[in-house]
């Protein structure tokens, strides 16, 4: 990667060690304490960018160290571990001088893949550290980050592949990272800055493919004006990544399976044999199967390709992972002092994706952009300017299913059936920007609670009739009302 952090983590868990180590230890240096001692030890003779410190640990409390580590090096970011997410327990934290902190749960571990980048970057920005901040961006670059099922299985997947050696084809819908998981296969193995090699082989035409994969001699074509290296050469030791793999030409075809099986390349022109050792990552949003089937691939290549194969998953089949994704693209693009807001990562969320990953990422570019031209440093709601999402199509569709299409259908009923339909739509879609909230709604758009729920019981949304317009002592201001991730799931 070129940049990391030094990192020192101190946890009496052994097993939450182990994990930590296994997810940050890609990509940076990780020294372990298991207690106030040790760590007191370790920091006589070592200084850090982060420490990560349980606050609960046998021999004392780990906010103990806040003050040692500020004390001999000002510039370490300091992130506690806590139990619990007692308010009152996490101020303490950060008056001690923690710089953010993380509750220990089943997902704390992957969610320092997130915290720890925005945490540096931001105290990097706050003490002017410039060099700090675009440290923190380098060494997050490529990471996964995520707490959904598909993405810890896609990390555990990565690492089981560490030292193997063996080819890999990824497949997957376009946007989902395949050169993201290229790029981290090729970051883990232990030799650290191994050859990354990228051939994007739907770019390149067919006539000068094999050029680009095998080299070529002076003057063995027009234009040969040197001798030049193929990306074989330049990956020897390390890994080429073949990216759209399913548009390279059949011609070209036979020499990458020559090249691959025998681990030899000729440049076009010449005569002289190079042996080249490296290993091959493919990536494709094709099926390739079928495209053997075809006649368009060929089966000896494929199989000679698909050692191992990792299917990606598309972003809608995991939103969980678009808060994570979000939040790191923002720091990423915009820098330490932007943020976002709930309400835009909820919109994020509620939207289907169909470019996946590249297409949140653009967002978020955009988002940025629209924010800075209002002179914000917070992407807000109104910024995330994205399609329109399937529910809300389907949404305008049904509305315009109502609307009158001959003289007969001018009556007093249909007319209120669809002055109904309207309201009854606004209120669903005005209920996913409250997150549920009734009473916050009513509040924004100047109704009376009472008001809003002989609205919402009008249009079907809401019928308890413990809540009547009448109750001064009911929880109109505690209610609210269920959500899905649609506006489907409020009817």
């Amino acid at each position: 990667m070129g940049s990391s952090f030094k990192i020192l983590l101190v946890e009496d868990s052994k097993a939450f060690r182990d994990a930590v180590k296994q997810l940050l230890g890609v990509y940076n240096d990780v020294d372990e304490a298991d207690s106030l001692a040790s760590a007191r030890a370790i920091l006589q003779t070592n200084t850090y960018d982060v420490a990560i410190l349980d606050k609960g640990l046998d021999d004392g409390d780990g906010m103990e160290l806040i003050s040692e580590i500020k004390s001999m090096s000002p510039n370490t970011v300091v992130i506690m571990l806590t139990s619990d997410s007692d308010f009152s327990s996490v101020k303490h934290c950060i008056a001690r001088g923690a710089d953010d902190y993380v509750v220990k749960t089943e997902t704390s571990v992957p969610d320092l893949l997130v915290r720890i980048p925005v945490a540096v970057s931001r105290a990097a920005s706050a003490r002017r550290l410039e060099n700090l901040e675009e440290q923190v961006k380098a060494a997050f670059k490529y990471e996964i980050v995520g707490k959904s099922a598909p993405t810890m299985e896609l990390r555990e997947t990565i690492l089981s592949l560490r030292g193997t050696g063996a080819h890999v084809l990824i497949t997957g819908e376009s946007g989902t990272g395949k050169e993201l998981i290229a790029r981290r296969l090729n970051a883990i193995e232990d030799d650290g800055k191994r050859p990354f090699v990228t051939v994007n082989c739907g770019a390149i035409p067919e006539n000068l493919i094999e050029s680009e994969l095998f080299g070529h001699k002076k003057g063995s074509f027009t234009g040969a004006l040197q001798d030049r290296a193929g990306k074989f050469e330049l990956a020897h030791n390390g890994d080429i990544f073949l990216d759209e793999i399913g548009e390279m030409p059949l011609s070209a075809q036979v020499t990458l399976l020559r090249a691959i099986q025998e681990g030899e390349v000729v440049r076009i022109g010449d005569s002289r044999v190079i042996k080249v050792k490296c290993r091959v990552i493919a990536a494709t949003n094709k099926n390739l199967e079928l495209l053997v089937k075809e006649g368009k691939f060929r089966e000896d290549l494929y199989y000679r390709l698909n050692v191992f194969k990792i299917e990606t998953s598309s972003l809608r089949k995991r939103k969980t992972d678009i808060p994570d994704l979000a939040k790191l693209f923002t720091l990423q693009i915009g820098g330490a002092n932007f943020s976002i807001t709930d309400a835009a990562v909820r919109a994020l969320c509620q939207y289907e994706w169909p470019g996946n990953i590249r297409e949140l990422r653009n967002t978020i570019e955009r988002a940025v952009i629209y924010a800075k031209r209002r002179g914000s440093l917070i992407i807000s709601y109104d910024d995330i300017v994205i399609r329109m999402t399937e529910d809300n199509d389907s949404r305008m569709k049904r509305l315009d299913a109502n609307l009158p299409s001959d003289v007969s259908e001018l009556t007093p009923k249909q007319f209120k059936d669809f002055i109904l339909a309207i309201e009854k739509e606004y209120l669903k879609a005005a209920l996913e920007l409250t997150n549920g909230s009734a009473t916050k709604l009513a509040e924004k758009i100047g109704l009376a609670r009472s008001t809003m729920f002989k609205h919402l019981r009008d249009c079907g949304i809401y019928s308890d009739s413990r809540h009547t317009e009448t109750s001064e002592n009911n929880s109109f201001s505690d209610f609210r009302l269920p959500l899905s991730q649609n506006s489907k799931g409020l009817q």
